[in-house]
């Protein structure tokens, strides 16, 4: 027996004595001979490469001179026997970047990292890779191609990543089949637009060993059973159904298998109509749930329903979900001690929580935004040391702030990196010590109500509504963590700090609709990071240099308008080392030259530079080095030369200003950009027609919505060609030489709210197509040679216009009875014409005029439009021409001055009580004024001079209390003038050619014949009604009387009348 157990243990030593000399044989091999890899594998490698679309060249390795596929990007082999195992071609832990790994700051680079993406087909050729057990293509670009389904034959498969890479169809059943699959990612990339519809998902339930799923944006409306198939993968860890349009979700389950599940995400869903799931609250392996945007209402209050049970849970994310205002619920959210980031925003949550967290030691995300939250804000909160990011806002918060803040001050080590609590009611300082979060990156304090200055070290965003002061303080420049510095709209005064420039992290600073004097800081161009830069609207003066703009190579957004700074580059020919995007610098000093330097700003949507002091010819090369320009603003320049023939280097919706130049020429005149919107080329030089202009070769409707003409030297006919126009909404040709006609298709363009034509030489009728357009409020027609109105055969229905001015034309014969039928009109202007006849009785029609309506803002327009826009608006009120712009829909006026009207004024138009200008000057009307006219009240200005106007001015003129403007002189009026403080503030030239008397005219004088002074026109002659009252009272009774008393003298008395009848008769 002995010997046999003796030859047993040298048999086990000689065996594990083999063993080991073959594994330091086989180490020594791995160490000193690398394993290519198998041709056969290589070759279908380079097989699938040529179907692959590659800009970048990432597969720059993967060629046939390079024999080791295993060194290839993206390939990884089995280091022993040298067969390909893993593809990795997706994201950037395999060193090859996808456009879908983000954020992006900026579009440059999405744009890069677009460029990084793998296009084209798959190529069947991956099935020789009968060892492959990873394959991720995500985060590519395919095109729409359907996923393909020989990739269910890859049996060794473990990781299958095809998320974000622009597949479409339907998902493979055949997928079933990868029984081994431990991960699979089909995320759908495209946001905006929905894949097919999965009909089902009984093939997932093959696979029992799948761990991670992800099908987040597939449409699972239509699968029921989507929750029962999860159910029966016992093995699953991580679950993502996002944004998956998944239906009512089951509030219970008999039995729950998947209890090892750690990751849930159900977010983006819709199951308002559902109950919260009792079954979530049995996970207790829980790590992270997210049911955000879910839209859970209801609850269901029995035993077990709350967040205590899961105590593995360290991310919750639940916002927009009303059902979390329960009570229950939010108890339970605080029992969880250990979480890490936390989310209840959206969920109309009423009942105070903060105080409920304070055990949250653990805690670093925290957002409550977008609540109805009422409480006090705690300072106890800011002993969460851990914290991070921090939402409180869109509150209702009360208390003060600065305790909270000098709290997360006083932590050991601040972590705090972005605070929010804009839109509550707190109120405060910002204490001193804020520069000890030395982490902060972002804290915005907007809408509310913080005082005092900037304390010496900040990092904020502190937007309207705070009363903010003071300067920035120099310290500022130790923050360097900084990346969003938002100080606009704030009373901040003082130059910008020179240590500004240290903030090198800072990819934002604005610190617009200030107070701030000086110039910008060299420092800024050291700022290599800083990609928007807002700094307009302040008092900046000074000249800056190229210096100013070094390292600025991240920039894009520049605005600094509307300051006085001075840029002339002393380098020749200067190339700047950013491409900017939008660049407003206007009322900058650039001239006199122009700035050659924009010729290589190629990539602008945005360009301002009006008011910039240049006085030079446009270079040519201007016109052709933009091709996506959005707006354009060269005005109020001296900018010479001409436009060019065509407009197609603007971009679609495009803002155009050249006004205030001195272009000269003709009219672009191929106008072949229909999708312009605003285009102002007045106060130029442009000469010739508008014909080719307005008529282009291509007659597709046109998107323009302003065309500003005016005041230049334009010449022709209005052509026929307004069918194209109907998007117009303002037209103005002011102060041209345009002459005959207006076409009646202008009264066609649906879309025209003013038309402003003045100072033409127009000739011919008005159209009443144009009169009665459903879309026009304003008409400015006036200094033309109009002679009528087109009359209207049939009964036109009311009109908009508001405003309808003709002055200075040509109109002859009777007030045109068309103009009764505008009944929202409140700017009538007629004056200096030649027409005749009574003035009409139909002013009453106007519904605004006689106060049954009130006014409103008769356009409404965005900023950049308002002054050339309103700023033609010109009328003549109190004596003098005003131009009116934003104001004009308070005005109501009515002017027929300068023609010949006669007859008397209508007592109907005292009806007008919503009227403030009234000028019936220079006519030949006869009569009184009427004695009502004082029911007025609104009246500012009066205007009845040189009439032949007669009797006096009737006292209730004394009424009209904002009267300021009063001229009756040069008529036959007679009499005293009504006393009140508002008249006898008026100058004699009011009441100069009348018989008029008393202040501020002469006393006025007895007469002649008599101690009786002149009576005033309206005063009432007592002493005759007195006189006349006594005789009839002594006629009554001294010849009545008697003959009713005594008979014998009434018998007497009737008898004589008798017989004096009787002689009478018979004769």
């Amino acid at each position: 027996m002995k010997p046999f157990i003796f030859l047993s243990s040298i048999l086990w030593f000689l065996t594990v004595l083999a063993l080991c000399f073959c594994c330091c044989a086989l180490g020594d091999y791995e160490n000193s001979t690398h394993v290519l890899c198998i041709e056969s594998e290589r070759t279908s490698l380079l097989q699938f490469k040529t179907d692959l679309v590659d800009g970048a060249n990432r597969l720059f390795s993967w060629t046939a001179s390079n024999y080791d596929c295993c060194k290839w990007v993206g390939v990884v082999c089995n280091k022993v026997t040298g067969h390909v195992v893993e593809i990795r071609l997706g994201g950037p832990d395999d060193g090859l970047p996808g456009h879908c790994h983000g954020p992006y700051d900026t579009d440059a680079e999405l744009e890069a990292a677009s460029k990084l993406m793998l296009g084209g087909n798959i190529n069947p050729s991956l099935l020789s890779l009968k060892h492959l057990i990873h394959l991720d293509l995500s985060c590519n670009d395919f095109g729409g191609i359907p996923i393909p389904g020989f990739i269910a034959s890859l049996q060794n498969l473990r990781y299958l990543n095809l998320s974000m890479s622009q597949f479409d169809g339907k998902i493979p059943h055949q997928l079933g089949n990868l029984t081994m699959l431990h991960s699979l990612d089909l995320r759908f990339g495209k946001v905006w637009q929905s894949p097919f519809p999965v009909e089902n998902l009984h093939w997932l339930s093959s696979l029992h060993m799948l761990q991670h799923l992800d099908l987040s944006g597939y449409d699972l409306s239509r699968e029921r059973d989507w929750l029962h198939v999860m159910n029966g993968l016992p093995s699953l860890l991580e679950l993502r159904l996002s944004f998956c349009s998944l239906p009512q979700i089951p509030h219970q389950l008999h039995t729950v298998n998947f209890t090892s599940l750690s990751v849930l995400d159900l977010s983006t869903n819709i199951f308002s109509d559902s109950f919260l799931p009792r079954w979530i609250f049995n996970l207790t392996s829980l790590v992270s749930l997210d049911l955000t945007n879910c839209f859970f209402q209801n609850l269901d209050l029995g035993i077990g329903v709350g967040f205590q049970k899961l105590t593995s849970l360290r991310i919750l994310r639940v916002s927009g979900n009303d059902v979390m205002n329960h009570s229950s619920l939010l108890k339970g959210v605080s029992s969880l001690t250990d979480l890490v980031s936390l989310d209840l925003a959206s969920c109309y949550l009423t009942s105070p929580i903060l105080p409920d967290l304070q055990n949250m030691s653990s805690l670093v995300s925290l957002d409550l935004s977008n609540n109805d939250i009422n409480e006090t804000l705690p300072n106890s909160l800011a002993n969460l040391c851990n914290l991070r990011f921090v939402a409180l806002q869109a509150n209702h918060f009360l208390g003060s702030m600065s305790k909270l803040l000098q709290n997360f001050c006083e932590c050991e080590s601040p972590k705090l990196e972005s605070l929010g609590l804009w839109g509550n009611l707190l109120f405060g300082y910002l204490p001193h010590k804020l520069g000890h979060l030395n982490k902060l990156v972002y804290l915005d304090l907007g809408f509310n109500y913080i005082s005092g200055q900037i304390p010496n070290a900040i990092e904020l965003a502190l937007s309207s509504n705070n009363f903010i002061s003071g300067q920035i303080p120099d310290s500022i420049g130790s923050l360097s963590n900084l990346e969003t510095l938002m100080l606009n709209g704030k009373s901040i005064s003082g130059p910008i700090p020179s240590s500004i420039g240290r903030l090198s992290s800072l990819k934002r600073l604005d610190l617009s609709n200030n107070q701030l004097t000086g110039s910008l800081p060299r420092g800024l161009g050291h700022l290599n990071k800083l990609t928007f830069l807002f700094v307009d609207n302040n008092l900046l003066n000074g000249s800056l240099t190229v210096h100013h703009f070094t390292n600025l190579t991240a920039l894009t957004t520049l605005k600094a308008e509307n300051n006085k700074l001075t840029f002339h580059p002393s380098v020749e020919n200067w190339v700047p080392s950013f491409q900017l995007k939008v660049l407003r610098i206007g009322s900058w000093n650039l001239g006199p030259s122009f700035p050659s330097w924009l010729r290589f700003q190629k990539n602008l949507t945005e360009l301002d530079i009006a008011d910039a002091n240049i006085l030079d010819r446009m270079p040519d090369w201007f016109w052709t080095t933009f091709s996506r320009i959005e707006f354009l603003n060269l005005s109020h320049n001296s900018i010479q030369g001409k436009l060019p023939r065509d407009l197609g280097f603007l971009s679609t919706e495009a803002v155009v200003d050249l006004s205030h130049n001195l272009f000269e020429g003709p009219l672009p005149g191929s106008f072949n950009l229909p999708d312009i919107e605003f285009l102002d080329l007045s106060m130029n030089q442009l000469s010739g027609s508008l014909e080719k202009f307005l008529c282009p070769r291509i007659h597709d409707p046109r998107q323009l919505k302003l065309l500003n003409l005016a005041n230049n030297n334009l010449s022709g006919v209005i052509p026929d060609c307004w069918v194209i126009w109907d998007s117009l909404n303002f037209v103005n040709f002011e102060n041209n030489r345009l002459s005959g006609g207006i076409p009646e298709s202008v009264g066609q363009v649906s879309s025209l709210r003013s038309l402003n034509m003045r100072k033409n030489n127009l000739s011919g009728k008005l159209p009443v197509s144009v009169l009665s357009s459903k879309s026009l409020l304003i008409i400015d027609l006036a200094e033309n040679k109009l002679t009528g109105i087109t009359q209207s055969p049939n009964r036109r229905k009311a009109t908009k216009l508001k405003l309808l001015n003709l002055r200075m034309n040509k109109l002859e014969g009777k007030f045109p009875f068309e103009l009764c039928r505008l009944t929202s009109i409140q700017i009538l202007d007629l004056a200096d014409n030649n027409l005749t006849g009574n003035v009409p009785t139909c002013f009453s029609n106007f519904s605004i005029m006689s106060g049954k309506q009130s006014s409103s803002p008769i356009i409404l327009y965005d900023e950049f439009v308002q002054n050339q826009v309103w700023g033609s608006a010109s009328l003549v009120t109190k004596g003098r021409e005003y131009s009116y712009n934003t104001i004009l829909y308070l005005v109501t006026a009515l002017d027929l001055s300068g023609n010949k009207f006669s007859g008397d004024i209508p007592n109907k138009l005292t009806d007008l009580m919503g009227l403030r200008y009234l000028n019936l000057s220079g006519n030949k009307l006869t009569g009184r004024i009427p004695k009502n006219i004082g029911d007025m009240q609104l009246l500012e200005s009066l205007d009845l001079s040189s009439n032949l106007l007669q009797g006096g001015i009737p006292l209730s003129v004394s009424n009209m209390t904002f009267l300021n403007w009063l001229n009756v002189s040069y008529n036959n009026l007679t009499g005293r003038i009504p006393t009140s403080t508002q008249i006898q503030s008026f100058n004699e030239s009011s009441f100069i050619g009348n018989r008029l008397c008393g202040p501020p005219l002469q006393k006025c004088r007895l007469q002649t014949n008599g101690d009786r002074p002149i009576r005033e026109a309206n005063e009432v002659d007592w002493v005759l009604i007195a006189c006349l009252v006594a005789g009839f009272f002594f006629g009554f009774w001294v010849v009545v009387g008697p003959l009713a008393i005594n008979e014998v003298w009434r018998l007497a008395y009737f008898g004589f009348l008798y017989k004096v009848w009787r002689k009478l008769w018979c004769k």
